[in-house]
């Protein structure tokens, strides 16, 4: 089963964001297992990836210039390329915005908000988002 990732360019260590997302994990995990991965600063992790690794990833950069969408819209294109059956991660900066290695690894950038928001914040943003995506999916009524 494909794997859903945040990754972010640095630690976590404010309590409260992790246990925010841990409270997201726990709710997903009928569904599949989302993982945190700090992956360190200046896009070292991108560096070593293999070839192979990299064929079986979809990087996706959080990033405010990125695509924009609805919660729906964004369950369905979270749909279409989970249906793919590649692991899909998604790539936060630390406060310096994203590596120049992060930016060449990703294939798709998308926006939180035209807003900037601190990565910590982001990542709580992106783990409901994803939940949100699955209810709709699943026609849970969460999102309602």
């Amino acid at each position: 089963m494909a794997q859903v990732r945040l990754a972010v360019e640095g630690k976590v260590k404010d309590k409260v964001i992790l246990d925010n997302i841990r409270e997201y994990q726990k709710r997903l995990s009928p569904y599949f297992k989302l993982e945190l991965l700090e992956i360190g600063e200046g896009g070292k992790y991108f560096e070593k990836l293999s070839k192979k690794q990299a064929a079986s990833e979809i990087f996706i950069a959080m990033d405010a210039g990125g695509k924009k969408f609805t919660s729906e819209g964004f369950a369905e294109w979270f749909e279409a390329n989970r249906s793919l059956s590649k692991n899909i991660t998604f790539v936060i900066g630390e406060s310096t915005g994203l590596s120049k290695q992060a930016r060449e690894a990703v294939c798709e950038f998308i926006s939180l908000s035209d807003m900037t928001f601190s990565y910590k914040l982001s990542l709580m943003v992106m783990a409901e988002q994803i939940y949100r995506a699955v209810t709709i999916i699943t026609g849970h009524p969460y999102h309602k």
